[in-house]
């Protein structure tokens, strides 16, 4: 089983030096190029504890392409565990992973499958090469084997389950060979047998220190005025024309710049083969005024509102290549065969839209405003609001009312689907409610019985249930009613040709300074119990680690299980919480269907099969796993790996292509899905708890495609829909002069609210 061998590099101490933290380093480095690597038990944790750097082990497959823009090495110093390519073996592998370590003998590294970056040619370029400073740590085979060893009696790693000293030289040969070979292409590559040991750096067979590769052109003006041209066409300046569009206009071999001015644009892809329609984004605020967020939504308006489809969002400073070679475009917009792999390139400039045709099929731009027409004497409100808007050089697009209008509808229907305003459900209503919901999960669909005749741990979606998949709302209420108001997901739960999957933990707010309110994660679930019910094969509940009593539940030292099943018992009594608690029994933990398959947190670490997971209820220890455990990290030995999402596919006997979903392990703050996480293919996080955004995966097509949503405030106009409803029988809808409560008392809040109800019914 030994790796073949190659003649070892020769290098010499780096003279140079300078100290980060007590660790030498070449005099020349910069504290935040540095990313430390080597085989396992190399002291590479140890390393960056040492230098204060990031604490959690990446895995990084150099044979990616563009591995060297990957956000794991935008925080540096780092630890990164390589994947490498190997001779015989399809996929990338580490030096621990099984794939390598089965085979006899050893694989060698396929060096020619290292993806490398594009050489610098401009002085404003970036250099990849010089950016990052990779510390090689290859201490003595010995060594590495006695720590190994060490470590295995604890079981602390799992990487040392199989363990030898042959395998430790292997290991080491491997990472050896890629310093070597880094090194000649150009990167800076420095290695040392221990932390505490001064660097070496490579040298030729005569001693002379080996130079890298040439990286960038000589400087000359005509190469700077090139690229600074590139730069600024890339952010939308000095392009070839400036267009007011005031008609439809024709795409030449010139980039085109449109103005910015809220001009929703129809783009025909060639003569008439493709229609897209590029609009303002925008979310919905607190008084039902729509308020711009910057970007644009591109959406196929033959399908937009007739069944559940995708868009895509052109960010500011970001561009778009439309396209039939991109699988998800080709799937969402379903171009004809006229329209090219490589048709059109839109970018997001900062004071303008820019268009480059990229196809000699052609490209049409052309402005969209309604057309006059005869408006009744009941739309007179209306019509004085778009006078002040034509007033004002704001155009009106059919579609954008009809959008509105749409949400509008299913905002109502959904008031009828909760039974009125977003409010705590009384005590003994709520009784009532998770009782009938408990009745109805003894026998929910799909879901195969285990040996005590319940629904076991497992949810079978069959073909053709468009999944609606969402995951960890965390109590923000806002976010579950954005995603049912978007697309044509409410019309799917309705006609039956949709099912919303939610991914756990529903309850307990996450937001900073509200870690102790429970109140809105119990109106959250009364939502979710309603839309249950109403749509009983439509909608699901998969099991997290949030929906417990449990005492180990605690954020930033808040015990939210103990909280949650305290605040259950006190507002609606000891049977609700222990019908809350039947709830949690009955709930399944994996879902799969031939599009997707899901949980809420991670895969297992062991084989299981379909009939394993149905039987969910005697494996306790697998249950945690599913719901608690996270991605494996140097500080996260247990956690889960891409052999494991790769094995936990198969056993469920589904392509390899097939998305593996999970939530619990946000990436970070800011976003609210992540995509093929971790390096592992076809693996994504989704995280919908975030208040500005909510992401969802739907089906469009045969391809599961990532959907993000401004998160709209809801709440106050389906409430203000509430009382109009009760109040206002009148088909104005208009309040009346003196509004008073049913017990007499002055009404002004709730006309407040109908202000709201009138304002989102009319368009602003």
């Amino acid at each position: 089983m030994q790796l073949p061998t190659m003649p070892e590099p020769p290098t010499e101490p780096v003279e140079s030096l300078q100290h980060f933290k007590g660790i030498a380093f070449p005099s020349d480095v910069r504290f935040r190029q540095i990313l430390v690597t080597g085989p396992p038990g190399s002291g590479k944790s140890t390393m960056i504890r040492r230098l204060g750097g990031w604490s959690e082990e990446g895995y990084l497959d150099i044979s990616r392409k563009y591995w060297w823009r990957s956000e794991m090495l935008s925080v540096r110093p780092r630890e990164i565990h390589l994947g490498l390519p190997m001779v015989g073996l399809a996929d990338a592998v580490s030096v621990y992973d099984a794939q390598f370590l089965d085979c006899d003998p050893l694989p060698s590294v396929d060096l020619a499958r290292i993806a490398l970056p594009p050489r610098q040619l401009f002085f404003l370029s970036v250099d990849w090469y010089r950016r990052y400073i990779f510390d090689f740590l290859l201490p003595p085979a010995e060594l590495v084997f006695q720590r190994r060893s060490m470590r295995a009696r604890q079981s602390t790693h799992p990487v040392d389950e199989r363990l030898s000293l042959q395998i430790c030289a292997a290991q080491i040969e491997v990472f050896r060979q890629v310093a070597d070979y880094l090194h000649r292409k150009g990167f800076n590559v420095y290695v040392r047998e221990a932390v505490e040991s001064v660097p070496q750096r490579f040298v030729d067979s005569s001693g002379v220190a080996a130079s890298a590769a040439p990286r960038r052109r000589r400087f000359s003006l005509a190469n700077a005025l090139s690229r600074l041209k590139a730069i600024s066409a890339r952010l939308g300046f000095g392009v070839g024309r400036h267009l007011r569009l005031r008609g439809a206009y024709r795409l030449g071999d010139s980039k085109v710049r449109v103005t910015l001015d809220g001009l929703p644009i129809e783009i025909t892809l060639g003569l008439d083969d493709k229609r897209l329609r590029l609009y303002p984004e925008t979310r919905i605020n607190h008084l039902g005024e729509a308020i711009k967020v910057g970007s644009f939504v591109l959406v196929d308006p033959a399908t937009h509102f007739r069944q559940i489809g995708g868009f895509l969002r052109l960010s500011p400073r970001n561009w778009l290549v439309l396209g039939s070679d991109d699988r998800v475009q080709q799937a969402i917009f379903d171009y004809p065969e006229p329209v090219d792999g490589h048709h059109l390139a839109l970018i997001h400039g900062r004071d303008g839209l820019v268009f480059r045709n990229l196809s000699d099929a052609g490209t049409t731009i052309a402005p969209i405003v309604e057309q006059p027409k005869v408006i009744r004497l009941k739309r007179l409100r209306r019509l004085r609001k778009r006078s002040r808007l034509v007033d004002q050089g704001i155009p009106i697009a059919p579609m954008l009312d009809k959008a509105r209008a749409l949400r509008m509808n299913r905002l109502q229907r959904l008031r009828t689907i909760f039974g009125g305003p977003i409010t705590l459900v009384p005590r003994d209503e709520a009784l009532v409610l998770i009782n009938e919901v408990n009745r109805l999960m003894q026998n929910e669909v799909y879901r195969p019985r285990d040996d005590r005749g319940l629904p076991g741990g497992l949810l079978v979606l069959p073909r053709g249930l468009i999944p609606i998949v969402i995951a960890d709302m965390h109590a923000q209420i806002d976010n579950l009613l954005t995603v049912l108001t978007q697309n044509a997901f409410l019309e799917a739960l309705e006609d039956g040709t949709g099912a919303l999957v939610i991914l756990g933990d529903a309850v307990h707010c996450e937001v900073d300074g509200q870690l102790r309110a429970m109140e809105s994660s119990m109106i959250l679930m009364d939502l979710i119990f309603r839309l249950k019910l109403r749509f009983p094969e439509q909608v699901f509940y998969v099991r997290g680690n949030h929906d417990s009593f449990s005492e180990d539940l605690a954020k930033d030292g808040v015990p939210q299980g103990l909280l949650w099943a305290r605040e259950l018992s006190e507002l609606r009594g000891a049977v609700y919480q222990r019908a809350m608690g039947d709830f949690y029994r009955l709930l399944p933990y994996v879902v799969m269907s031939p599009d997707f398959f899901a949980c809420h947190a991670a895969a297992p670490k062991s084989k299981v099969s379909k009939r394993i997971l149905v039987q969910l209820y005697q494996r306790p220890e697998l249950i945690l796993e599913l719901i608690n455990n996270r991605l494996q990290k140097a500080s996260r030995p247990q956690g889960y790996s891409r052999r494991d999402v790769k094995r936990f596919r198969k056993n469920l006997n589904l392509d390899r292509e097939t998305p593996f979903i999970v939530g619990h392990t946000p990436m970070d703050r800011e976003e609210t899905l992540w995509l093929n996480v971790d390096g592992i293919d076809n693996h994504h996080v989704l995280f919908s708890a975030n208040p500005q955004q909510v992401g969802v995966f739907t089906l469009v097509g045969e391809v599961m495609v990532p959907l993000t949503y401004p998160v709209d405030e809801l709440t106050p106009i389906l409430n203000a829909m509430a009382f109009r409803k009760a109040a206002e029988p009148t088909e104005a809808g208009e309040p009346s002069e003196a509004s008073v409560a049913p017990d007499g008392s002055d009404q002004e809040p709730a006309v407040k609210q109908q202000a709201v109800a009138r304002r989102w019914r009319r368009g602003t």
